[in-house]
């Protein structure tokens, strides 16, 4: 956890006024079961003050030592989210769980005061396709997302996956024989595989550096590679057909 300068904290931090907290760039998260609780802990952990908010008087309790304010509370109330601070809290994350109504009548009460720096959770399609037709900029599918990151771990090849928007993707994976051992420049990745070698770390090293042209690859390294979803694992797979 990142340390946190308290002589350098504001008055509304001490006394935990979330109206000033808001004025002085908090970010509100509400909703905090499982989505919610754990984003809102990492980012008090690197030194944001959170507002938590929410129905639940045992969930509350729990977060009461853990954030700069918790409340519990109505979120579909505007009178409420008024009170909180909302209007004026430099972000707002939405993250009510299954509550699809509440979801919905939440952030139409945000966007009528006029916060438009709002991300919202989605636990299904149309209720993403919903909170987009409202104007979130930000809509949000751990679910889906995650689903889509495990389909590609669990092929094998790629150790780790970050969806960048649909169609493009890093991946962490190993370089394919047929390009160790020579320099990059001479691969001709992006003709042959349209893929790019962002990133290389050797093994047993402690850090990645970025992959120039110049960069000699080799079979224990791990990359991380940029392009559309199905180049990237169809890259990742090249060595299948040497496999016993």
């Amino acid at each position: 956890m990142i340390e946190k300068n308290w002589m350098a904290r504001s008055a509304s931090f001490f006394t935990g006024d979330p109206t000033r907290l808001a004025k002085d760039g908090a970010v509100a998260v509400i909703g905090l079961g499982r989505f919610g609780g754990s984003l809102a802990k990492e980012l008090a952990s690197h030194g944001v003050d959170v507002i938590g908010i929410d129905i639940a008087e045992a969930v509350v309790a729990e977060f009461a030592d853990r954030l700069a304010h918790v409340s519990r509370g109505d979120a579909t109330d505007e009178v409420v989210l008024r009170q909180l601070g909302i209007d004026e809290v430099s972000r707002v994350v939405i993250a009510i769980g299954s509550d699809l109504e509440a979801s919905i009548l939440v952030a139409s009460r945000i966007l009528k005061l006029g916060n438009r720096h709002i991300w919202a959770k989605a636990i299904s399609e149309p209720h993403a396709e919903i909170l987009h037709q409202l104007g979130i900029p930000n809509v949000i599918s751990p679910e889906n997302d995650m689903g889509r990151r495990l389909a590609h771990l669990i092929r094998g090849h790629i150790s780790d996956f970050l969806p960048i928007d649909e169609d493009f993707v890093l991946a962490r994976t190993t370089p394919p024989v047929r390009i160790a051992d020579v320099p990059l420049a001479s691969t001709g990745l992006r003709g042959k595989y349209d893929v790019t070698v962002v990133a290389f770390k050797r093994r047993g090293g402690s850090r990645w550096d970025i992959a120039d042209r110049d960069v000699t690859l080799y079979a224990d390294d791990e990359i991380l590679i940029a392009g559309s979803p199905h180049h990237v694992e169809v890259f990742s797979e090249l060595d299948k057909d040497t496999e016993g």
